[in-house]
This record gives C-alpha cells, structure tokens and sequence, in this order.
C-alpha cells in the first residue's frame, strides 16, 4: 500500500480514538459541505439551504463511524461539521414555527387547508385546521411536549407521533 494511503489511514485511525478532527481535515471538509450546500441550492435541487441537512449528518456519521468512531462522537462531530458550514454559506435557521406542516401564512395570502392537521381525514365545514376538539388537544399536547423535551427526546417523539413524522400513517 502506498505511503500516502498508510498515512491517512492511520491519522482517521488516530481521530478516531481522539473523538476530533485534525484542524486541517475540519476545515476542509467545512469549506467542501458549504460548497455542496450552496450549489445544490441555487441549482434548485434544495427548497432551501437546509434541503441536505439529514442526508449529508447521516452520511457523515457513517463515514465516520467506518473510520472506528462511536455513533454518538460521530454524530456530534457531524452535527459540528454542519453547523459551520451554514455559517459559511450565512444560511439563517427558519423559526421552529416556521417548520412546521401548520405554518400556511405565504406574503399575506392564507393558503386554504382541506384535511385535519392531526389525523388528515377532511375537514368539516366550518373547521379549519382540525377535524375535532379531540384532535385539537392532542396535536397541542404533542407540540407542547416537543418544544419542552431535550434534542434526542424530541427526535423520538416526532417521529413515534401518530406511526410517522409529522402525523402520517405510513
């Protein structure tokens, strides 16, 4: 095997058991995913610079993980990784109400809602988000219970809401 390839082996080997990054190797891949992210959005692959947060974590932390890192050091790692790059391209997170399936307000314009928010079954006449009270409360109770939990917990309890993520049956 070549020097060279002796060489990047053994220093992933040695960032692995370090839980880091060498500066140079951080950067670089920072400067790659920023320009990965920009180009994807404005060829319009991407409905925002966030459209390959999860594919490009996930990737990342598989990487990473074949390298000898733990999952969650590879996560965190990646989560890092991904933080700067939006910093480079000055990607500017939406609000946690902004990202929500509810939020309907486009330039002023109220976009007309057909089917219940929680369950999807059709709105009845003179509903307009939700097809009952019961569906009401419990979307709240599950959004307030989102917001309030830490980051993995709320992972979990988006996706486990309803059999999928936000309320689909799959």
């Amino acid at each position: 095997m070549p020097a060279h390839l002796i060489n990047r082996k053994e220093r992933r080997a040695r960032d692995a058991r370090r839980g880091r990054l060498g500066e140079g190797r951080y950067n670089l891949l920072v400067r790659e995913l920023a320009r990965v992210i920009r180009m994807a959005f404005e060829a319009g692959d991407t409905g925002s610079l966030f459209g390959l947060e999860g594919p490009l974590r996930a990737g990342i932390r598989s990487d990473l993980c074949r390298q000898g890192w733990g999952w969650l050091t590879a996560d965190l790692c990646a989560r890092d990784l991904l933080d700067d790059a939006f910093r480079v391209v000055r990607a500017v997170r939406p609000t946690w109400d902004q990202g929500q399936p509810e939020w309907t307000i486009e330039a002023g314009t109220l976009i007309e809602r057909t089917h219940c928010v929680r369950c999807r079954k059709p709105l009845p006449e003179g509903y307009f988000r939700f097809c009952s009270a019961l569906c009401r409360g419990a979307h709240h109770k599950m959004v307030t219970a989102i917001r309030e939990a830490n980051e993995a917990d709320a992972y979990d309890k988006v996706v486990n809401f309803g059999g999928g993520v936000g309320g689909y049956e799959h």
